[in-house]
């Protein structure tokens, strides 16, 4: 059984406008990536490095995932210690900021599966490193660097749904296999619009790192 991250429970859950009702290409809020390969519906991108924000959650899936979410949404809402940098002669030291600070939202949001619970992720904006991104008032909130990876996907319209995820799932290996390409790595179930539009306007994605590239 094919275990997806689920990208764009946001939009899901919230409906929150930071996604673009129409997407059509590579959006400023997505991780930076450009395209090594188009085929049509079906891409493989060079990504660049990037933080996740991290929350596991346990409980059926809908209920774990909202339960993810609204932890990593809190903790960029403001519910973190912002950190400033102050610079002496010698050292170079951190200092806790007394404020909190509210980060950007970005797409995409992702959830995996870790044994028998989730893990859910919010990828931080490129300006903040490991060392930056505030502290969370939550402490369970984890981060995880992504390295500079290659990964192929699908487009497609539709209303989301399980049957039609394994679908393109399917499409995509087998034109992975063509392509002499071979996943290396979850697939990742990608939803880039807010729960009201319709599905044939619907910008979804299906997305796996792979092991090599054209």
């Amino acid at each position: 059984m094919v275990y997806f991250r689920h990208i764009g429970i946001a939009a899901v859950i919230l409906g929150l406008l930071i996604f673009s009702p129409l997407a059509t290409a590579r959006e400023p809020n997505e991780p930076a990536y450009r395209v090594i390969k188009d085929d049509g519906n079906m891409q493989v991108r060079e990504y660049e490095p990037y933080i996740m924000a991290q929350a596991e959650a346990g409980g059926d899936f809908n209920g774990a995932l909202y339960s993810g979410f609204m932890r990593l949404f809190n903790y960029i809402s403001g519910k973190n210690t912002g950190r400033s940098k102050i610079r002496m002669t010698v050292p170079v030291t951190e200092e806790q900021a007394a404020t909190s600070e509210k980060i950007p939202m970005t797409a995409p949001v992702t959830s995996e599966r870790s044994g028998n619970n989730y893990v859910v992720s919010f990828i931080m904006p490129a300006n903040y490193t490991l060392e930056t991104l505030p502290v969370p008032d939550d402490k369970s909130i984890t981060f995880r660097q992504v390295p500079a990876h290659r990964a192929a996907s699908i487009r497609f319209s539709g209303r989301m749904n399980a049957e039609l995820a394994d679908k393109k799932t399917r499409e995509l290996n087998e034109w992975m296999a063509k392509s002499g390409l071979k996943p290396a790595g979850d697939y990742l179930l990608a939803q880039y619009n807010p729960p009201w539009i319709p599905g044939f306007m619907r910008r979804n994605e299906v997305i796996v790192s792979i092991e090599n590239a054209p």
